[in-house]
């Protein structure tokens, strides 16, 4: 009832041409959500559930907000877009350009492989493709967190850009990111896809939801 069909539409920030001002703006957009929408917290929240983690990579971490706040001694941000990595940059995580599909580290090298607000870009076959080698990195955990797919984070955005509370692109790719997000049972489904996995699957306010695959 309360969940639209998916649809997969292009975001417009994962453009290589996107005009320099429109792409820093959104890039404040979005550390303005996590901020006051509480990506930050959700996900300190569901790294605590490792213990003693020394080691992290963050996974399409854009302008490395969440990682860089970490106190562990290896931080690593990893996004496929260098000038992502590049924008409001600071010393506090290793900036790192890479494909998530075949991550550039060791098997078993970092304790924990995080994303934020990035599993809803993969078809379901990708995810699995994208968990399986986040598994094979870590010693510990991959942690994974995202919006609900769900109407109410859906009208929440698009009153956003009605009050052009947001810039141009993310007036346009905040809904489509929400229409291209998963639902709980649809994550559990693709979790249990990974080869070994054991894994945990939580709602989390508001509209989010937390995915991690124990090692």
């Amino acid at each position: 009832m309360f969940t639209p069909e998916r649809v997969v539409q292009p975001e417009l920030l994962d453009e290589h041409d996107a005009p320099r001002a429109d792409m820093e703006r959104s890039l404040r957009d979005l550390q303005r959500i996590n901020l006051y929408f509480g990506g930050i917290v959700i996900y300190q929240r569901l790294l605590r559930r490792v213990r003693e983690v020394r080691s992290v990579v963050d996974v399409g971490a854009g302008t490395a907000d969440n990682v860089s706040l970490l106190a562990s001694p290896l931080r690593v941000a990893l996004d496929f877009k260098i000038d992502h990595l590049l924008y409001l940059r600071d010393s506090r995580a290793l900036r790192v350009v890479g494909d998530a599909a075949q991550l550039p580290f060791r098997t078993a090298s970092v304790d924990v492989i995080t994303s934020a607000h990035f599993f809803h870009h993969f078809t379901p076959q990708e995810n699995v493709e994208i968990l399986t080698d986040a598994r094979r990195v870590c010693r510990k955990a991959v942690i994974v967190n995202d919006t609900r797919r769900h109407y109410v984070p859906l009208l929440v955005v698009r009153l956003l850009a009605v009050l052009r509370l947001v810039g141009r692109i993310t007036r346009f790719d905040a809904p489509a990111s929400v229409l291209r997000g998963y639902t709980v049972e649809e994550v559990r489904d693709i979790a249990q896809r990974v080869p070994a996995s054991r894994f945990d699957v939580v709602k989390i306010w508001p509209f989010r939801f937390g995915l991690i695959l124990w090692k």
